[in-house]
């Protein structure tokens, strides 16, 4: 009996000699790097980014990561040729190579010795340092953890953090948080504060935790608390979950307390909210939130973000409140971009917290509270804009946009002062009616960045906003001061705002310069949605970003910065009307100091 022919098999070997050679190729086309980061005193550093870039005219990040507890890195599947590498973490000096080459299936070994920022004037490098050899490839890959990166470019990244995708367009969540620490105190006799507004006076403390909870999806617990004028606290739980990179899903339920007890505009200080007296925390408003959001890339040109926040306020009696979003993003080039959309929510510093991956969490509700003689106001925005970006050059974009916001409610308070007044009873907020408050504009925005460290922008407005026109009509500071409403009409303003921002990465010292002219006063802020640091009226703001080193702490890193701002240094934006037995003043936006600390850790 013949055997019978092995055919199976004899395929199998023939398709493996056909296929391995060719997998083999394409597995040793790729080289990488390895090696180590360390202090000067040899101990591997946590949480260092390793960066490279391609020297070709392509130019362009190739590929991040980030340092392990010992100190080890990996950069895998590079095609060869010559890169830049950089290396760089917080409290210690960045260090850059041009000449680093990668070949065809080798590994490249490259240990680096990081300088601390106290000794950055050193008479010679460290010998230690860009000791490369080329290895051949032999263990596997390490698991690569990829984190943020310090953002350069237009005006909307500058001075935040960015957290670069993963190569093949996903990315890992990981546990981290952060938490702000701030101190505000007026630097004139005009101190107030409305919620949810900048808070003049008072301590206040804005937190964010993020726990995974799958590769995809992590909760962001969050919260704030302002023991300030109108004293008030509020948490927020978020459920995101990002199956991809271009889309995300954001569930949040959120409760706070506002108090408004506050028997003068002096401010309540931390002792006293949290004295036995439970007046400033148990009475006054309650809040209910709940929002849905999502985002999602439904081409290459198009992107889309809609949703919705709704708002239940308690006090005496319940109002709720649906505020939409929508948005609309288009690149039809590669050098234009068009926006359009409605929002509720504004943007603002003081009540967004920056996780350390670089994603934002806005504390702002979409409702806004005053109270006037006892009653409770609620208010809600509605913005709406429309955009077009353009990039002229390297370092250069320009933006045109129209944009109308209206007030359903009365709109934003500003405070009264009658002349010569000493006491708290000599002065009093005011709201506009609805019908005043409505705003639009257009506003043309140029962004240039001067040098890697130094980036500038400038915007012109031509916007409406209300003012007082009383003719000549004279009358005592008392009727004035009751009859205010009256004399309110709209006025069309220019306005020119110029922001100078410098980062010094050696230091770690970020600067940001806003001056801001108009002619005139108005009784609201013009174009407030463009306003992220809350700088409101004319006059000089100065916003101070340091650095801190913080050592490794039980297997963590992270980052302390203090921050010191100072709003309307001038002491601008004030408005002083006439009478008959002496001045009524206007104040929007008074004089003050803002101090404190920012703690990322992860």
């Amino acid at each position: 009996m013949k055997p019978r022919p092995r055919i199976l098999p004899l395929l199998l070997i023939l398709y493996a000699s056909l296929v391995e050679p060719r997998h083999l190729a394409t597995a040793a086309s790729g080289g990488r790097i390895t090696g180590k980061i360390m202090a000067q005193d040899g101990s591997g550093l946590l949480g260092a980014v390793i960066t490279i870039f391609k020297q070709d005219s392509s130019g362009g990040t190739i590929s991040f990561t980030r340092s392990d507890r010992t100190g080890a890195y990996t950069l895998s599947s590079l095609a060869p040729g010559a890169y830049y590498l950089q290396v760089s973490r917080e409290g210690y000096q960045p260090l850059t190579r041009s000449d680093v080459k990668i070949l065809s299936g080798k590994t490249a070994n490259l240990d680096v010795v990081l300088e601390e920022l106290l000794d950055l004037i050193v008479a010679d490098p460290d010998p230690r340092n860009w000791d490369i050899r080329t290895l051949m490839r032999g263990t596997s890959d390490r698991r690569l953890v990829f984190r943020y990166l310090q953002a350069s470019g237009d005006r909307s990244t500058a001075g935040k953090t960015v957290f670069p995708e993963i190569p093949n367009g996903t990315r890992t969540f990981t546990r981290s948080g952060t938490v702000n620490l701030t101190s505000s105190a007026g630097l004139s006799s005009e101190n107030y504060s409305v919620f949810p507004s900048i808070g003049h006076n008072g301590f206040v403390s804005n937190f964010a935790y993020v726990e995974p909870v799958s590769d995809k999806a992590r909760m962001i617990f969050s919260g704030q608390l302002n023991s300030g004028y109108d004293s008030l606290w509020r948490v927020r739980n978020t459920y995101n979950y990002r199956p991809e990179s271009g889309r995300d899903v954001n569930i949040s339920v959120g409760y706070g307390r506002l108090s408004l007890n506050a028997p003068t505009m002096g401010s309540v200080g931390p002792a006293q909210f949290f004295s036995q007296d439970p007046s400033l925390r148990e009475s006054g408003v309650q809040t209910l939130s709940f929002g849905f959001e999502t985002r999602s890339r439904l081409a290459d040109p198009i992107e889309v973000e809609y949703g919705f926040d709704y708002s239940r306020v308690h006090y005496g009696s319940t109002k709720s409140v649906i505020s939409p979003m929508f948005r609309l993003i288009l690149t039809p080039a590669e050098t234009w971009t068009v926006k359009a959309g409605i929002s509720s929510r504004r943007l603002s510093d003081n009540n967004m917290v920056l996780l350390p991956d670089g994603d934002w969490v806005n504390l702002m509700e979409p409702t806004y509270l005053a109270q006037i003689d006892g009653e409770l106001h609620l208010s809600q925005f509605k913005h709406a804009e429309i955009a077009a970006g353009k990039s002229l050059a390297q370092d250069t974009s320009l933006e045109l946009a129209v944009y109308e916001d209206q007030m359903e409610g009365p709109g934003a308070p500003f405070l009264v002062t009658v002349a010569g007044g000493r006491s708290s009873g000599d002065s009093k907020l005011a709201l506009l009616r609805e019908d005043q408050a409505t705003q639009r504009g257009l506003r043309i925005v140029m962004n240039r960045r001067f040098l890697d460290f130094l980036s500038g922008s400038i915007a012109y407005v031509y916007g409406s906003a209300a003012n007082l026109d009383r003719g000549d009509e004279t009358l005592t500071s008392d009727i004035l001061a009751r009859r205010l409403l009256e004399y309110v009409e709209r006025s069309y303003y220019h306005v020119l705002t110029s922001q100078v921002d410098a980062n010094f990465p050696k230091t770690r010292t970020r600067i940001s310069t806003v001056v801001r002219w108009h002619p005139g006063y108005t009784l609201n802020p013009i174009d407030p949605f463009s306003d992220r640091k809350d700088t409101v009226t004319k006059g000089v703001s100065f916003f101070v970003r340091q650095g801190i080193p913080l050592p490794e702490f039980m297997g963590t890193v992270g980052r302390w910065e203090a921050l010191v701002d100072v709003r309307n240094l001038l002491d601008q934006g004030k408005s002083r009307i006439i009478s008959q037995d002496g001045e009524l003043t206007l104040t929007r936006n008074p004089r003050s100091i803002r101090f404190g600390l920012n703690l990322n850790f992860y």
